[in-house]
């Protein structure tokens, strides 16, 4: 079976190594030159190390490309000649950073039909309204088959090697995916789900187009719903793409009901709000959000915005009400999370200090916009990320940026 991977990183690289140790083939899309030498350079080899420092497992013979940029006025034309030689994507899994998805999204997806299957695995939200908005235009017909995915998977770099195909996989984790039902289905055709009216009164209500579907309890999607939900279109790829990955027992893949996956997704859009964004501007690992009455109240005021959020949002979605989102019970789970982690550095610390952009309007950010949909103000969650661009001007100057130094010399 063919797959292609966008993201170079640790887990989409541990994806596409245990893809190919079951003998499906893989392509690797890469965004620069450089990337792609790089890998060439080693042979087009990934290697992946477990637990046991002498269990070590090497990959070859990875299909590999560039992702071309187009003019949005010259596309049709590009895509005339260069659909001969660039074959359709059929299965597309996304592991990328959420402020690099869309730049890259717009050099493949001209390559998808309704028909692919589309995974992406991420802890940012708001992608997929974006990906919708920007290439689908909103059309539940045009767009692929797509899925949300949520890894607890812990991969990282080897000792004393600097290089993303050079991967340490520790412990037992799992990936957990979802199918995003399409909105033009005939929702009978699902079991215990219902359709809940979309809220026509908010102008901006449009883009929340996650789901629009209610679930009364939410257990896993056992398989006869999941074969009614994937064989609806015929040729679609999405029921064998599935089947084929939750095979793979290393990667321990599960679809389960995207409402129950959302949820889990919401919570960790919530924690990872309140860590990225303050180990960052602070400059300070985990456990610096411990044993501190200041980050304690910091931390209870970004929930309590948080939660009224997450109160109406998951009443949008068609969600029972739940304490697991009360200011409160979020204050304990990020708790948790940074003893578990007290030693780590967040992955925004590490793109701020590096000078990467990093994802805070798909966290902090993507809170404040549904803070507006809603009419919810949000201006703790709006001072964190002006505080995170700040930071990361700070650290990147601004003779880095020819507009930002012509800005400054006007007004100093």
């Amino acid at each position: 079976m063919k797959f292609h991977i966008l993201g170079s990183d640790y887990l989409g690289n541990m994806i596409a190594h245990y893809l190919q140790k079951y003998n499906h083939q893989v392509t690797l899309l890469f965004r620069t030159p450089v990337a792609l030498t790089n890998f060439e350079n080693r042979k087009r080899k990934i290697t992946l190390m477990r637990d046991n420092e002498n269990d070590i497992e090497q990959s070859y013979n990875y299909d590999i490309e560039i992702l071309r940029g187009y003019n949005k006025n010259e596309l049709f034309n590009q895509y005339k000649i260069y659909s001969s030689k660039l074959p359709p994507i059929q299965r597309l899994i996304v592991t990328t950073k959420a402020h690099e998805i869309s730049n890259s999204f717009q050099k493949i997806f001209y390559r998808l039909s309704p028909t692919s299957t589309v995974i992406i695995i991420s802890r940012s939200m708001g992608i997929y309204e974006e990906l919708m908005e920007k290439f689908f235009s909103n059309n539940e017909y045009l767009r692929p088959n797509i899925l949300l995915g949520s890894s607890t998977h812990l991969c990282y770099g080897m000792k004393n090697v600097n290089s993303p195909f050079d991967i340490f996989h520790s412990g037992v984790g799992g990936i957990d995916i979802g199918v995003i039902p399409r909105r033009v289905e005939n929702i009978e055709n699902v079991e215990s789900v219902e359709s809940v009216e979309s809220v026509e009164n908010k102008e901006n209500i449009k883009n929340l187009r996650i789901s629009t579907f209610s679930i009364s309890t939410e257990h896993e999607l056992s398989t006869s719903i999941l074969e009614k939900e994937t064989n609806r279109r015929e040729g679609s790829s999405l029921g064998a793409t599935i089947k084929a990955l939750t095979q793979i027992k290393e990667l321990q893949i599960r679809c389960i009901n995207v409402l129950s996956l959302q949820n889990r997704l919401l919570e960790n859009l919530v924690i990872n709000s309140c860590i990225n964004p303050l180990t960052t501007i602070f400059n300070m690992r985990n456990r610096g959000l411990l044993f501190n009455p200041g980050a304690d109240r910091v931390l209870q005021a970004l929930c309590n915005e948080s939660a009224k959020v997450m109160r109406e949002h998951r009443k949008y979605l068609g969600m029972r009400p739940s304490n697991r989102f009360g200011p409160g019970r979020l204050v304990d789970a990020i708790q948790q999370i940074c003893q578990e982690t007290s030693s780590r550095k967040s992955d925004m610390l590490k793109d701020a200090k590096r000078r990467y952009i990093t994802e805070i309007d798909y966290l902090n950010g993507y809170l404040v916009k549904l803070g507006k949909i809603y009419d919810i103000p949000t201006p703790l969650h709006q001072l964190v990320v002006d505080m995170v661009y700040l930071k990361h001007r700070l650290l990147s100057g601004p003779r880095n940026n020819l507009k930002e130094r012509y800005l400054q010399d006007k007004f100093d």
